[in-house]
């Protein structure tokens, strides 16, 4: 059974500019939480969640050096025009076995926001599959040593 970790805070859709609460925007993350029931947290919580835990629901582009915030990305869809978002979700680390959730934000899929991030949402596979263009040119070659 995966642990989810539903994260509630509110996000606005890049595609149609809708304003989602925080009860509608459907952010989780699979396989973060170690309690054996899905959960729910808004900003400021503190979750039982190290750098294992991360590692272990996310892909990791490169490791969080020192005590700087946690960056993931993960994705989630709007529930008005049901397109495809990135968010980033921010972690500050408390001690070594618990993080605190400090926000999410909705942004873009760019060389610039991968390149800032920690860590990566698996579902990235799903949005290679579903993109072509310039958009994946410019995003694959970040993300190819990930990708099996």
């Amino acid at each position: 059974m995966a642990h989810i970790v539903w994260f509630l805070t509110p996000l606005t859709c890049l595609h149609c500019s809708s304003h989602a609460g925080e009860r509608e925007t459907r952010l989780n993350t699979r396989d973060l939480n170690r309690d054996p029931e899905s959960i729910s947290v808004r900003p400021g919580e503190l979750l039982e969640v190290g750098i294992q835990e991360l590692k272990d629901a996310y892909l990791t582009l490169r490791e969080p050096v020192g005590t700087e915030d946690i960056r993931a990305l993960e994705q989630w869809d709007c529930p008005v025009c049901h397109w495809a978002q990135w968010a980033r979700i921010v972690f500050r680390r408390v001690d070594p076995d618990h993080s605190r959730f400090m926000s999410a934000e909705t942004v873009a899929l760019t060389p610039e926001v991968l390149r800032d991030a920690h860590f990566l949402s698996p579902r990235i596979d799903f949005w290679v599959k579903t993109r072509t263009g310039e958009e994946l040119e410019h995003i694959l070659p970040l993300i190819k040593h990930l990708l099996s």
